[in-house]
């Protein structure tokens, strides 16, 4: 790719109804399924973005603030916030739905790191994120910060 081409960001919402089998002995889903869940959701918008293969580098801290009982639905929606060269930030939202009134309730949030490769696993160039709404640049700003932060990560794990 030349030229950057820039582009805007498409949210991908994936949805699952919680089964005995993904929940701890309390009947809430296991935290793992749940990043399981975003990391998925997440690779999904940054393909759809970047329309190539993408791999997660890294995944930023998340707090369950509610949990998600066996019989809700989990809905994830994901979206880019943020594009360097060859990497995208994702904001994952998850939510817990009740099947029976529809009642959505925010339960966590987290930013993952992704990479677009080639089919040899090569980085490949993404277009540029287009910003154009405030809250689109808000979390734009947000993403420059994880990104800057994961790098730092990289640098310091690189020297010991």
């Amino acid at each position: 790719m030349s030229k950057k081409t820039t582009k805007r960001a498409v949210e991908v919402i994936n949805t699952e109804l919680v089964f005995p089998t993904h929940t701890n002995h309390y009947g809430t889903i296991f935290g793992g399924r749940v990043l399981e869940l975003m990391d998925t959701t997440g690779a999904l918008a940054a393909m759809r973005f970047a329309n190539e293969e993408a791999v997660t580098a890294s995944i930023e801290a998340i707090d369950f603030k509610k949990p998600i009982k066996v019989g809700d639905i989990i809905e994830l929606k994901a979206r880019v916030i943020f594009t360097a060269n060859t990497s995208m930030v994702v904001k994952a939202d998850v939510f817990r739905v009740n099947k029976f009134s529809s009642k959505e309730e925010f339960a966590c949030s987290g930013y993952l790191v992704f990479v677009a490769v080639d089919s040899n696993g090569e980085p490949r160039v993404v277009p540029q994120l287009r910003c154009v709404t405030k809250e689109e640049k808000k979390y734009c700003k947000i993403g420059e910060g994880i990104k800057k932060r994961s790098q730092e990560r990289r640098r310091r794990e690189a020297e010991e």
